[in-house]
């Protein structure tokens, strides 16, 4: 018998989406279901044509502690098979976050550890508490770093001779030390941070959600095009945009000089 549902989604007047890991009890752990739930939500975001973001934060002191210690003893306990299944299942997440075309926001409110700050890191922008740490300490428990994107993201943002760094001696930053290394976008004080986070995602939800949708269309898998490819790629990205409600309005909002209102069509 499943949990019940360790993740809870919710919507807000802006159209913005709140996921909160809900295992308070285990610092947000992620588990199977964990995962399963994280890549059902994404795929209820993404068919949600008025959703403007999707900020994913933990409930309590933690963002997520990363692997569920009982999720990782069956996978000690089982065969390479088994365990190659669940890692695959994890990713299933990990890609629904990354694949995601809805702007996404992680909301780092407390530790973000291992899978936790692999999933962080697969979102699109974030906001770390200055209480908070961000650590992929893999090592620590005799593992490779080689889990849930942490390789990718890490090679990403701040280059493989400092990512092979990381995951091998099991860096853990506070958020001072996150910002510096372009890990994270913002930094917000403990007392002040769900103002901030509320603050830098309204900036998001005013913007034309098919256009901000469409920048993240742009650069997913830009790596795999050439120059050539990605003129031709943003040719028709740009081509359907300029065909929506939101980019008239904001054409005639800016001869009117005023402020546009983007009601995403």
């Amino acid at each position: 018998m499943p949990d019940p549902d360790l993740l809870s989604l919710e919507r807000d007047e802006r159209n913005v989406y709140t996921l909160t890991i809900r295992r308070p009890e285990v610092r947000n752990a992620l588990n199977p279901q964990a995962f399963t739930e994280l890549a059902d939500a994404c795929a209820q975001v993404a068919g949600d044509a008025s959703a403007r973001a999707l900020v994913i934060t933990g409930e309590g002191v933690a963002f997520s502690a990363g692997g569920d210690f009982e999720a990782l003893q069956a996978m000690l306990d089982g065969d390479r098979s088994f365990a190659e299944a669940e890692l695959r299942h994890a990713n299933v997440g990990i890609q629904a976050v990354a694949e995601l075309e809805v702007p996404t926001v992680a909301a780092v409110n407390g530790d973000a550890y291992g899978g936790g700050a692999a999933v962080a890191l697969s979102t699109d922008y974030r906001i770390m508490s200055q209480s908070a740490r961000l650590g992929f300490v893999f090592a620590r428990l005799g593992l490779s770093g080689a889990d849930t994107g942490a390789t990718w993201w890490l090679t990403r943002i701040v280059g493989p001779v400092r990512a092979l760094e990381i995951i091998t001696l099991g860096g853990v930053f506070d958020a001072d030390e996150a910002a510096a290394d372009g890990l994270v976008t913002a930094t917000a004080p403990a007392d002040s941070f769900d103002d901030v986070v509320a603050e830098f995602v309204d900036r998001i939800a005013v913007l034309a959600p098919m256009a901000a949708r469409a920048n993240k269309r742009a650069l997913l898998g830009i790596e795999s095009r050439t120059l050539v490819e990605q003129l031709e790629h943003e040719a028709v990205i740009q081509a359907e945009v300029i065909g929506s409600a939101d980019f008239r309005e904001g054409l005639a909002a800016t001869r009117e000089k005023r402020r546009p209102v983007f009601r995403g069509n």
